[in-house]
This record gives structure tokens, sequence and C-alpha cells, in this order.
């Protein structure tokens, strides 16, 4: 072959290798887009949601100065009044976390870069985009995809700012750290272990003034956020549930990125079960992701080394999350999975680190390829196996319907439950609700006198409950009720249980 046809195929394979990235990189955001967002619709809402809903048909003063009665900072419900009101239907909630999560895809991308090189930022970024944990989150109309996304830039900031001190690095840490903050307040735990990596590398290559500046700034606009949580604290309803942690429930969290909430037993089976019970049919799971995960954690270790990035990731991980839940039975706050959602973020980073060395470790190939695997069942019994079923209010409803409670009432035990019905029930039925926390024994007692007076004797109607486990503190008040009214169940379905009974 010819000197000048030599430099030719060079030059092609150059340039082949050169797209081949670029390639992988479109198709790892589209694939984190499409398991966002396919068939997104294809459940009701869930309580939850129905909830956010209602809060967002306030005007937007209202929410901006977070006149609610939760404790949760107001920028994801002004985002999403914004983004209803633009697309014109509140259908689009849920496509604003499509939206969030596809983009935190492609900020982890941008992360994975800084961590690692522009050809290995796919790894982090493949991790991410089919993380059932962030996908899971991804697909309901509430605050936490939102969240993820700020956390993700932080990430993101913190991991350049190790590498280097630009002033666009430090404006990027700022603007994340405000804007998570402001949209939950586990970012203030999170972001205080970042700014002290970044504080410190900052500080020893660059000297004080931006950290010292950068700090400055973030504490200048977060003064509202104390006062935004004391009003907040002030007026929280009284029906709060506790979620104590304990290392079942640290163990469960980390194996959920892999899994989502959806292999091993169910959420509503672990609830009705001994622990023990549980990590027995956890095991078959447990080894292929105990093997994954510990294998791409040692590749990690050997492609980063010992250092302060390694370290940061760890830290606001491994050790964040134990440290948070057990403040959380101290403070009498518990703890709740979502609330942690970023984690998602330093998992993807680390085990795709780990991954990058998929071109000189046959074991790397091999956990990435069980990792994938993992990631595909979970996804698959989220979207065809009916043990995973979550709430649906619109199956309740649809249920109802079928049952004939066309044009019977229908009583809801939980106010915050029949909210939700409402959302799906046609507004010249009659719908009730009352409440089942214990300490509302004069309020129930008035809803349930007032259905039974507005009803002739005789009238059959249907009862709708959720499903609650023999340890739940509603369940004693709840079985009591359904006892003293005569109700028979007629049917149960995901995590809601239907009861008939005649006004006596």
């Amino acid at each position: 072959m010819s000197s000048a046809n030599s430099e030719q195929v060079t030059e092609i394979e150059r340039s082949s290798d050169a797209r081949i990235p670029w390639l992988l990189v479109i198709g790892v955001i589209a694939l984190g887009f499409l398991l966002r967002g396919w068939n997104l619709h294809g459940r009701g809402y869930t309580a939850d949601e129905v909830t956010e809903l209602l809060l967002a048909r306030k005007p937007l003063a209202s929410v901006v100065m977070d006149e609610d009665d939760d404790r949760f900072p107001p920028l994801y419900r002004t985002i999403l009044v914004i983004w209803d009101n633009a697309w014109g239907s509140e259908e689009a909630a849920r496509w604003l976390s499509v939206v969030a999560g596809g983009l935190t895809v492609i900020v982890v991308w941008r992360a994975g870069a800084a961590l690692l090189d522009e050809r290995d930022a796919v790894w982090p970024a493949l991790l991410m985009a089919c993380c059932p944990f962030n996908i899971h989150f991804a697909r309901e109309g509430r605050a936490y995809a939102v969240y993820g996304l700020f956390a993700a830039m932080m990430f993101w900031a913190a991991l350049r700012l190790l590498r280097r001190g630009e002033r666009r690095d430090w404006a990027l840490m700022v603007a994340s750290t405000i804007a998570a903050v402001y949209c939950h307040w586990y970012a203030v735990p999170l972001g205080c272990v970042l700014w002290l990596f970044v504080f410190y590398a900052g500080w020893r290559r660059d000297g004080w003034r931006r950290p010292i500046g950068a700090a400055i700034a973030t504490a200048v606009l977060l003064i509202p956020a104390p006062i935004l949580l004391i009003r907040a604290s002030a007026d929280l309803p009284d029906e709060e549930l506790y979620a104590g942690f304990d290392l079942e429930a640290l163990g469960y969290t980390f194996v959920s990125l892999v899994g989502g909430f959806t292999i091993g037993p169910a959420m509503k089976e672990l609830r009705s079960m001994p622990a023990a019970d549980g990590i027995r049919q956890f095991l078959p799971w447990l080894a292929a992701v105990g093997f994954a995960g510990l294998t791409l954690v040692w590749q990690a270790v050997r492609r980063l080394g010992i250092g302060l990035p390694l370290a940061m990731l760890v830290a606001s991980s491994a050790l964040l999350v134990p440290v948070l839940g057990y403040l959380g039975n101290v403070s009498g706050s518990g703890f709740v999975y979502r609330y942690v959602v970023w984690l998602a973020v330093p998992y993807a980073l680390i085990l795709g680190a780990g991954a990058a060395r998929c071109r000189v470790s046959w074991f790397a190939r091999l956990a990435v390829v069980v990792l994938l695997a993992v990631n595909a069942a979970a996804l698959y019994n989220r979207a065809y196996d009916a043990r995973y079923d979550e709430e649906d209010f619109r199956a309740v409803a649809a249920k109802l319907e079928e049952l004939g409670a066309a044009e019977a009432p229908v009583l809801v035990a939980s106010n915050y439950m029949g909210h939700a019905l409402q959302h799906y029930w046609p507004a010249d039925r009659s719908l009730t609700s009352f409440p089942i926390f214990a300490h509302h024994g004069e309020q129930r007692a008035e809803r349930l006198a007032e259905f039974q007076a507005a009803h002739p004797a005789g009238t059959k109607y249907w009862i709708v409950s959720q499903w609650l486990p023999e340890d739940d503190v509603r369940r004693e008040t709840r079985d009591a009720v359904l006892t003293e009214l005569g109700a028979k169940r007629e049917a149960e379905l995901v995590q809601m249980e239907i009861y008939s009974a005649e006004v006596r």
C-alpha cells in the first residue's frame, strides 16, 4: 500500500474513532430520556402526586412565598406552576420530571468528564441512564427529579473545582447549591460535604479569595432559607408518619440504586414480613448486586486512585446516608429513601469509573453486564409485574365503576387519600373522607355521623382505604371504624382496598 493510501486510511480511522464516542453519548442520552418517558401516563396519579397538582393550582405569588402546609421549600413548586401554565395541562407535571431526569444524565456525563476524561465519561452517563432508582423518581410528578438534577450539578461543579478553580466553576457551585437547597432541605447536608472538599482544594491551590467569596455569596443567598423552614415547620399537619432507620434500611437503599424498588420482595411484601425473611428472599439479587458493585468499586479505586475526588464521592454516599439516617432517628424525623435521590449520582460516577476499565479487565466487563442485567430486570418488573404496582387512583376509580359504585356514595379512609380519589371522581357524585389517625377521634366521629345522616338507612355505599401493614399506627383505628360500619372487603388492588357497607 502506498504511503498516501496508508495516511488516508489512518485519517479515516481517526475520524471514525472520534465519531464513535459522540454517537455513544447521543445514544446514551436518548436512552435516558426514553426510559423515563416511555408509557409515562400508563398508570394514574398517586396521592402524593395529586397533592402536588392541587398545591400548584395556587397563585404563583402564594407558591413563591411558600404559603402551604408542608415543610418543603418553594422552588420546585414555583417551577411546576410556570411549567404547567406554559403547557396548559397538569399532565405536564410528570414530563417536567422526565426532562429533569434526562438532563441529569447529561450532567453526569459532564461530571464524568471532569472525573475521568472525555472518552470514558460515557460510562457514568450510561449507568445513570439505566439507574432504576433515578428512573423511579423521574417518572412521577414530584420534586425529586428536579432536586436530583440540581444535586447532580453540585457534584459536577465540585469535581471541576477539585481539578481547577476557575470563576465559572465557583459560579456553578454557588448556583447549583442555592437551587438544590431551595428545592429540598436535604441538599443542605449534601452541600456541606461537597463544599468541605472544594473549599479545602481551592484554598490550597488558589488561595483564600475565591473559596471565601463563593462561600459568602452562597450564605447571603441562603439567608431566607431558615426563615422559610421555621415558617413551614410552624404549620405542619399533625399526620406525620415516622420511618425509622436501621441496617436493613441502609442496605435496601444501596440495593435500590441498582434495582429500584422492583427486584426481590415488593415493598408491600417487605412491610408484611420479618427482616430476616426479606433478606433471604433477596439473597440471589444481593449476590448479583454485590458482585457487580464490589467489582466496579475496586476497579474505580484502581482507575482513580485514593484522592480527593474518590474520597468526596464516598463521603457523600456511603458515609453521609447512614449519618442522615441515624440523625433522623434521634430527631424524630425518620428516614425516607427519596430524600437522598442524589445518591444515584455518586453511584453512577464511582461505578462508571470502574466500568471505564472494561478495556483492560474482563472482571470489569462481566460486572457491567451483570449490573445492566439487574437494571433491565428491575425495569421490566416495574413495567409488567403487578407485584410492584404503586398507588393508582385512576385504577381505583375504574374499579369502583366496575363494582357498580357509579351512583352509590363513597367513603374514603383518610382525608389525604380522599383528595387523590376526588381527582378522578366526577364532581356530581358523593365522596366523603374521614381521618384515620387516632388523635382525630372527634373529627372522625363528626364526619361519619354526617355521612350516615345524609343517606337513608339501607343505602349501600363503598369504602376505599389504603392497604396498611399490621404495624402501621393507623391500622388499629382504621380497622375499628370498618368493624363499626360492618364493612365487607370486596376488592384489593394497587395497594388499595375497597369495602362495601350499608347505612344503618
